[in-house]
């Protein structure tokens, strides 16, 4: 009613009245005494004349804008952090934000300019420096005292914008903010500041209205401290309090909402006498009477004309608009002439209706239910506008009924009226037990009855557990669903859990109770050298081990070793033998980790000796200790074997240890030692090559440095510069080995210890599942959890969605969605891995070996839980889902239920088969007549239904009007969904060789796409024979023929909406073009045809039906995913799956691998209406800009998502183009230069 022309109104406010079912009338008893008490204030209209600033200080807000886009994006601190940790955010995530700058600081940015820019132009520039001034001392103390909220933000975000800040107001030109000099406030401001300074009086109570909420707070400082105003008027603010407590806070945001808490008391009790306000104050709150109401921004509608004039209801007050001199004159009489009009409707009493009077006075009882456990309440009332409510939020709403249909009957004439009965039907996605309802009594008007059979209705849907207890659409029903719901709430990004856990320490506290009847379990550790050299040692603990893969052990570019563990027996625990093999384990690591292990310390966790039959303290009493390398020059060199020398150390570089590779036969320029006898051996000189600094051996060794090179090198040493350990070095090689291993073995016993205390009932036999599962990427160890989440993920999905449409077989597919994205949410499972204690068990940590010390027991007796660490919400979601992955690979669906049980046990978890057994009775319940075409659509479909009914469901569709129908296939498209999801994701992870996680995703996405899937719908078909009269020459003439002709299984769809069947007539011609197009490149392609499906442009319920069909044939198959898979193999699903799954086809969307393609620079898609010819329909076309460069248009488009694909399939092949040209113009370039060359 805002933008009308004034000849409109009187229908406007007769269309208003009939929508409502209502008169508007102005009351008419008490009218004097009401008119005695209400006052209309005085109009007064400002006028200030618009003027340029100062041009040496009119550009903050435009400055500020540039400064925003020239900041480098790659410093965001969103952007860094999704660079340290790419595992914690999904895929795309940082593309999108380089490319589109969509990051918080860049938003908040982005709003702050454009609330400087109405700041500037509507205060001044004095306004807008002080409020980017204010905005910064906000971030800089962190939220102290009035802006606490953001204490909730991050350290680096903060401090990055408030640098950015400080940084911008540097550079710009300074306003001095402690003085109001007119030439930098805006003429509007001095025209406000001129009208209160005439009205100043001891009753002045007044109300300023301003368009935002940054005016509020600037335009309240400023009137604050100037000094004509602040002597009188003691000022204060109010805005609207609605925010979204899930969004970050808002530095623009100045206004404190909790300093307002007594804003209106102290505007009554004369405390306050002028408060800047939004329109949060024109209505809906009880306002003190005032004299003075100003309308600082005059961009009004008549609702908000009205009400902020309502507040100036003193006698005797004011009402000002402030106009600019250029602003259209006639503006404020055309808002008094409207007013005029509708006052005059309000009192017309010619446009009462006496008889209409008299049908609604007629008394419909005072009917209400109210649900004891909330005090919620139905009253007949409104139970009409509850029941449209609840059919709005149904599935399947783009074609279909979303609205109850209302049926009368007249039944009896009483008194010579006749009275009526109302029956209700709701959609027919409703179940059909709660479809339908009457009303209980015959009523004289239809309105009566309406509202008798809808509050009927309403109750039938409480009582199905389709409305909550507070009488609303439910959300998730059962205890254990509504439980799930309300514990996960909103859980923020990143959270403080507990350390890693160190499996060590419970190695640590079993040898601390080991006593005289223990056993001590003893391993071979045998390390191989790819010269096939070996070396083995025992390796003792407390507590046995599981099965330890063999490891492989990078020792450099071009050497690996093995290192195998086996178990090998157990012995009778000896003080005195542990003794001994302490001291030979202390022997053993002194070779490498001389300054790493305490001298004072031999209780390592972790015990090695020579062999078990060869006794440790002889062991290291032999080879304990060093030889002077003087000694070599006695004896014979030649008879020496290498490996039985220890480690050699080059006295002259601080012993460095060094490996003896041989002897040399010369000097080679070392001049010989003079203090040598004649008997020595002069020239013996020992080649040697420095041992490996390095002790991370389980990852590969980079590209080989110039350091890496020179400690390869071979060196040469004279004797007596060197000492040589008598340990030899073959036990040196295994020493430097042990990190890594007793880092495996750990890794083992944290997943044992978690079987052991979270998942015994799952009886994991296949450890590495566990060891996958728990390992996050960041820990850099062989496997990740990453491929067994995404099965788990499927997994998931699939367990949750047959448990809740089993359990409810009253719920539609609306609440089923929710309650399923609410089990399966990040939140929710994060929630559920903390709640079970799983955070301490999952690895991040990388192995470097650099800071590796040897265990002593005593420090880890001694030594508390490692320090809380962060993790995100999606690490431990994504570790459950892939536990979910291994219970599945090792055992299917009952593991995976298994492992349900403990991390959800409030929801109600059966096995599969139980709950296949309830959706096949449920369906064999249902009463359909078999439909003489169902034989040809079984034949379809290639599977023969014994349950008739869930074909008939599953081509359902929510218009469907009539008879012979149970509900609408949302349900089974619900099921259909799952289970193509499963098949299609197991079929991927099994294939070999294994495929990384993002092709996985991406194989997903390109075959469980709603256009794939929509066009082998329209694609799928049989032929049939059709009779087709044909008449001859004369009216007797009359034959028939047999026609062949397709049917496709779209045109078995029930429904009664003529919208699709023209949406069907309109996608089928699209077909027809594209078809074969589409084809080719699904038979032959190097691509999945992205743009072409989105041209087919098919209505959802295309794909739908492929879904709904599955579903249909899971239920009526018992659960056989066989029996589904079979179908999608007859459909084109699982050939075309097969065809990505051997390679060479593009799988990227085309607008993704632009984005890729673009780097850093933002790719933007301007989407138009093109100018059409004439009588011809207008279509859409699309601009493709990377940065400043146009690099494509294309045009004639059905939709924006076609028209942006077609249009980065165009902009990609453009850049190749321009990509190959570039190379043909270098390679020219630089063979032009080898021939001037040459």
């Amino acid at each position: 009613m805002n933008n009308r022309p004034l000849y409109s109104v009187s229908q406007q406010v007769r269309d208003l009245e009939q929508n409502l079912q209502a008169i508007s009338r102005s009351p008419k008893r008490n009218r004097e005494e009401m008119l005695r008490y209400v006052h209309r204030p005085s109009l007064i209209k400002l006028m200030y004349a618009q003027q340029e600033l100062d041009p040496e200080a009119s550009h903050v807000a435009h400055e500020l804008g540039k400064y925003r886009l020239s900041l480098d994006i790659e410093q965001d601190p969103y952007v860094l952090n999704m660079r340290s940790d790419p595992d914690s955010f999904e895929v795309g995530l940082l593309s999108k934000a380089l490319l589109g700058r969509k990051t918080y600081c860049q938003e908040q940015l982005k709003m702050l300019h454009t609330r400087a820019q109405i700041i500037e132009q509507e205060l001044g520039v004095w306004a807008v420096y002080w409020y980017i001034n204010a905005c910064v001392r906000k971030l800089q103390i962190r939220g102290g005292g009035d802006h606490v909220e953001l204490q909730l933000l991050d350290n680096t975000e903060i401090t990055y914008l408030a640098q950015s800040l400080s940084t911008f107001l540097l550079d710009i030109p300074k306003q001095p903010l402690s003085s109001l000099d007119h030439k930098f406030l805006s003429t509007k401001v001095l025209c406000l500041i001129d009208f209160l300074i005439h009205h100043q009086a001891p009753s002045f109570s007044g109300l300023i209205f301003v368009r935002t909420r940054a005016e509020v707070a600037v335009l309240s400082e400023l009137l604050s401290i100037h000094p004509d105003l602040s002597r009188f008027y003691t000022i204060s603010t109010f805005v609207g309090v609605s925010t979204s407590g899930g969004r970050k806070a808002n530095i623009g945001e100045l206004v404190d909402v909790r300093s307002q808490i007594n804003t209106l008391d102290d505007l009554r009790a004369g405390r306050r006498n002028l408060v800047i306000t939004t329109s949060a104050l024109e209505e809906g709150i009880d306002v003190p009477a005032c004299n003075v109401v100003v309308c600082f921004d005059n961009h009004m509608n008549l609702k908000s004309l009205i009400q902020r004039r309502g507040r100036a209801r003193q006698s005797k007050s004011t009402f000002a608009i402030l106009f600019a001199e250029s602003d259209d004159p006639s503006t404020m009489s055309t808002w008094e002439q409207l007013e005029e009009i509708m006052r005059k409707l309000y009192e017309d009493d010619m446009r009462q209706l006496a008889e209409l009077e008299a049908k609604e006075a007629v008394d419909e009882g005072d009917r209400v239910f109210v649900v004891e456990k909330t005090g919620a309440k139905l009253l007949l009332a409104d139970a009409v506008s509850h029941l449209f409510h609840f059919c709005a939020t149904l599935p399947g709403r783009q074609f279909g009924n979303s609205v109850p249909i209302f049926t009368f009957e007249a039944t009896e004439v009483k008194q010579g009226k006749e009275l009526v009965t109302a029956k209700v039907t709701l959609p027919i996605s409703v179940d059909a037990s709660v479809r339908e309802a009457c009303g209980l009594s015959a009523w004289i008007t239809e309105k009566a009855a309406q509202k008798d059979a809808a509050f009927i209705a309403y109750l039938q849907l409480y009582n199905a557990g389709l409305l909550s207890d507070n009488l609303l659409p439910t959300q998730v029903y059962d205890e254990a669903i509504e439980a799930v719901k309300t514990d996960v709430g909103k859980v923020a990004s990143l959270v403080t859990v507990k350390g890693q856990l160190n499996p060590f320490s419970e190695v640590a506290r079993q040898w601390q109770a080991m006593g005289e009847s223990a056993h001590l379990h003893c391993f071979e550790v045998i390390l191989c050298r790819n010269d096939d050299s070996t070396v083995s040692m025992q390796m003792l603990l407390p507590c046995d081990l599981p099965f330890i893969p063999p490891l492989t052990l990078y020792w450099d570019s071009c050497t690996t070793f093995t290192v195998s563990v086996h178990r090998s027996s157990c012995i009778p625990f000896s003080p005195n033998h542990t003794e001994a093999v302490k001291q030979s384990t202390t022997l053993l690591l002194s070779t490498v980790f001389r300054s790493r292990i305490s001298t004072a310390k031999t209780d390592h966790v972790a015990l090695f000796t020579p062999s078990a039959h060869e006794d440790p303290a002889e062991w290291a009493a032999r080879y304990t200790g060093t030889l002077s390398g003087k000694s070599l020059d006695k004896i014979n060199v030649s008879a020496l074997s290498l490996s039985k020398l220890g480690i050699v150390r080059d006295l002259t570089n601080n012993a460095i240890p060094c490996i003896l590779r041989g002897f040399a036969s010369t000097t080679d320029g070392i001049v010989a030692d003079p203090e040598r006898s004649e008997h020595d051996n002069a020239s013996l000189i020992l080649e040697v090559s420095r041992f490996p600094k390095r002790t991370d051996f389980l990852h590969p060794v980079p590209v080989l440095g110039q350091n890496t090179a020179k400690r390869n090198n071979r060196e040469l040493l004279r004797p007596k510069d060197c000492e040589i350990d008598k340990l030899p070095t073959d036990y040196a090689y295994f020493a430097a080995a042990l990190p890594a291993v007793l880092h495996r073995v750990g890794v083992r016993l944290v997943a044992v210890r978690l079987c052991d205390t979270l998942f015994p009932a799952v009886a994991f036999d296949q450890l590495d599942l566990v060891v996958t599962a728990i390992t996050a990427s960041a820990a850099r160890e062989p496997t990740n959890y990453q491929r067994q989440e995404y099965l788990g993920d499927s997994v998931l999905k699939f367990l949750t969605s047959l448990t809740l449409i089993s359990e409810h077989l009253r719920w539609h597919e609306g609440i089923l969605s929710q309650a399923k994205d609410h089990i399966v949410s990040n939140a929710s499972l994060a929630k559920a891995a903390l709640a079970v204690g799983l955070d301490e068990y999952i690895q991040t940590k990388a192995f470097t070996g650099s800071k590796w010390r040897p265990f002593y027991v005593s420090d880890l007796l001694d030594t508390p839980a490692d320090e809380p660490r962060e993790l995100s919400t999606k690490t431990l979601a994504d570790v459950v889902e892939a536990l979910m992955g291994a219970a599945f690979l090792h055992g299917g669906f009952d593991k995976a239920i298994a492992i349900l049980r403990i991390f959800l046990p409030r929801v109600p978890w059966s096995e599969v088969d139980e709950r296949n057994g309830t959706l096949l009775a449920s369906a064999e319940r249902a009463s359909v007549t078999c439909p003489p075409h169902l034989a040809q659509l079984e034949q379809l479909i290639g599977y023969d239904f014994k349950c008739k009914s869930l074909p008939l469901e599953a081509l359902t569709h929510s218009s469907y009007i009539g008879s012979n129908v149970t509900t609408s296939y949302e349900r089974l498209e619900f099921l259909g969904d799952v289970c193509l999801d499963i098949i299609v994701s197991t079929a991927s992870f099994n294939h070999q060789p294994a495929i990384p996680t993002h092709g996985l995703h991406l194989l997903r996405t390109a075959v469980v796409n709603a256009d794939f899937l929509a066009f082998l719908c329209l694609k799928l078909s049989i032929s049939t024979s059709r009779a087709n009269v044909v008449t001859g020459k004369t009216v007797d003439d009359i034959s028939l023929s047999d026609t062949v002709v397709p049917i496709n299984i779209w045109q078995f769809l029930r429904h009664a909406s003529p919208t699709v069947r023209k949406a069907q007539l309109e996608c089928k011609k699209r077909y027809e073009e594209l078809k074969d197009h589409i084809l080719e490149l699904l038979q032959s392609g190097d691509h999945i045809p992205w743009a072409l499906l989105a041209r087919l442009d098919a209505p959802k319920f295309y794909s739908d039906i492929v879904e709904s069909v599955v579903g249909a044939i899971y239920i009526d198959s018992h659960g056989s995913l066989a029996a589904c898979e079979a179908f999608l193999q007859r459909l084109g699903v699982m050939d075309y799956l097969r065809r990505l799954l051997a390679g060479g086809i593009a799988l990227y969307h085309p607008k993704e691998k632009l984005g890729q393609l673009a780097d850093t620079e933002t790719v933007k898609y301007e989407v138009f209406r093109a100018e059409a010819h004439a009588g011809a329909e207008s279509k859409l076309a699309c601009k493709v800009w990377i940065g400043e460069r146009e690099i494509v248009m294309v045009g004639d488009g059905i939709s924006q998502i076609e028209i942006e694909t077609r249009a980065a399939d165009e902009a990609l092949k453009v850049l190749k183009e321009e990509s190959r040209i570039r190379y043909d113009v270098l390679l020219k370039e630089w063979n032009d230069q080898v021939l001037e060359n040459e």
